[in-house]
C-alpha cells in the first residue's frame, strides 16, 4: 500500500514554545503513522529540526523574470501571485497529496493562503489549525485588521476542516459550523510523573512556567504574598524582564530563566514543584486574547500530574473550561482566601494526591496527545 502524502504550509516546525512545536509534534506523529510529510515553509528559519526528521522542504520563489510584481495589498497582483505560487507547488509535487495542512499564523496568513489556492487547484482536502485571533493582540497592526480577517475568512471558507484551539475562538469566525472543530494544543505527553514528598509539607513550591507579560505582575504580586502567608513559595520560570526582577526584589517571589528545551522544563517542574500555576492578568481587557486562546502550558504540564492552580478572569477561555468541568482549583485574582486554602491542601498527602489524580485524568483524556492526534487524522482526507 502506498503511503499517504501530506503537505504542510507555514512556519517551519521547530522545538521551543508556541505553535511551531505544536505543528512539529503533529508532523512527527503523522510520520510515525506512515504518512510522507513535505513542507512548504518560510525562508530564513532554522532547518535543523526538519532536516533531522528528513522532511523534504520547499520554499516559494520570491519572483521570476516573467512574473508580474507582487504587492501584498494589491488584490489583483496578490491573486495573480497566489495562482502562480499554487502552480509552483504543483510542480514541486508530481502527484497531488492526500491532504494539505496549514497553521493560520498570527504574524502572516500568506502561506495559508497559498495552501488554500493549491488545495483548490489540486483537489486535496485542506485542514487549518487556528490558535489566535489577531485583533486581540496589542502588537497587531490594527489598521490591517479588516484586510487580514477578510483573507482569513476566505482561507477558512475554502478549507474542508478548521481546528480551533477553543470554542470561543471558533465563535469568532463566520464559517459553516460543519467545518468547525476544537483541537487542544499538542503536548509532548511523556513527562515524569510528580510524586508527593514529605518536604512539600514544610514549604510547597508552586511554579509558573512560560511567557509572562507586564500586565501579569499585579496578579503575581498578590499570589506571591498569599502563597507566602500560607507557608508556600512562588517561582516564576520565565524569561527575565525588568518587571520580573523588580517583583522578585520587592515581593516573596523567586524567578528562574527558561530552560533550553521543553523536556528540561518538564523534568525540573515534575521533580521540584508541589504544584503548577496557570495565571493571567486581573481583567480580560488587559489580556484580551485570553478570551479565546487556551493555555498550552496547562495541557503540556498536566502530564506531570501536578496539582494545578488556575487564576484568570471568569470569562477567559480557561475560565469557561473550568466552569463547564467543575474544576475546583480555578479562581479569580480577588479570591485569595481560596488560594491560601489550595496551598494548605498541598501539605497534606491525601489532598495533594486527590488534586494530582484530577489533573492526571485530563492528561489521559482530552489532553492526551494520542487522542488529539487521532482527532486531527480522522478528518485529514475527508472532503
Amino acid at each position: 500500500m502506498t503511503a499517504p502524502k501530506i503537505v504542510y504550509f507555514g512556519q517551519t516546525p521547530d522545538l521551543g514554545t508556541g505553535s511551531p512545536i505544536t505543528i512539529l509534534r503533529h508532523l512527527q506523529r503523522l510520520t510515525a503513522h506512515g504518512w510522507k510529510v513535505s513542507i512548504v515553509g518560510e525562508s530564513g528559519q532554522s532547518s535543523q529540526t526538519r532536516d533531522a526528521e528528513g522532511w523534504p522542504f520547499f520554499h516559494l520563489s520570491l519572483r521570476k523574470p516573467w512574473w508580474p510584481p507582487f504587492r501584498p495589498e494589491n488584490r489583483l497582483l496578490r491573486k495573480i501571485r497566489m495562482h502562480l505560487w499554487a502552480g509552483e507547488c504543483a510542480a514541486f509535487f508530481a502527484h497531488p497529496p492526500q491532504a494539505i495542512l496549514t497553521y493560520l499564523s498570527l504574524h502572516s496568513e500568506l502561506h495559508s493562503e497559498v495552501a488554500a489556492h493549491y488545495a483548490l487547484q489540486c483537489g486535496a482536502p485542506l485542514s487549518v489549525i487556528v490558535h489566535d485571533y489577531p485583533p486581540d493582540f496589542p502588537s497587531f497592526q490594527q489598521e490591517k485588521v479588516k484586510t487580514v480577517l477578510r483573507r482569513q475568512h476566505w482561507i477558512l471558507n475554502n478549507a474542508q476542516h478548521v481546528w480551533f484551539v477553543s470554542p470561543e475562538l471558533a465563535a469568532k469566525y463566520d464559517i459553516p459550523n460543519h467545518k468547525k472543530n476544537v483541537l487542544m494544543p499538542m503536548p509532548e505527553g511523556c513527562a515524569t510523573p510528580a510524586r508527593w514528598k514529605p518536604e512539600i509539607a514544610r514549604k510547597p513550591l508552586i511554579v509558573y512556567a512560560g511567557h509572562s507579560y507586564p500586565v501579569q505582575i499585579p496578579v503575581f504580586r498578590k499570589l506571591g504574598r498569599a502563597i507566602d502567608e500560607a507557608g508556600g513559595r512562588l517561582l516564576i520560570l520565565s524569561r527575565k524582564t525588568p518587571e520580573i526582577e523588580e517583583l522578585c526584589r520587592t515581593e516573596p517571589v523567586e524567578s528562574r530563566d527558561l530552560f533550553p528545551t521543553n523536556r528540561e522544563a518538564l523534568d525540573f517542574v515534575s521533580s521540584t514543584a508541589a504544584a503548577l500555576l496557570v495565571s493571567y492578568s486581573e481583567t480580560l481587557e488587559e489580556m484580551p486574547w485570553t478570551a479565546t486562546s487556551f493555555p498550552s502550558k496547562f495541557v503540556e504540564f498536566s502530564h506531570t500530574g501536578l496539582p494545578t492552580l488556575i487564576v484568570a478572569p471568569e470569562r477567559s477561555s480557561i475560565g469557561n473550561w473550568a466552569r463547564v468541568r467543575n474544576y475546583p482549583d480555578f479562581f479569580e485574582a480577588t479570591q485569595l482566601d481560596s488560594v491560601r486554602a489550595f496551598v494548605e491542601d498541598l501539605k497534606n498527602e491525601a489532598a495533594w494526591s486527590k488534586k494530582s489524580a484530577l489533573v492526571t485524568r485530563f492528561a489521559q483524556t482530552e489532553f492526551n496527545p494520542s487522542v488529539i492526534e487521532a482527532q486531527l487524522e480522522s478528518k485529514l482526507t475527508a472532503k
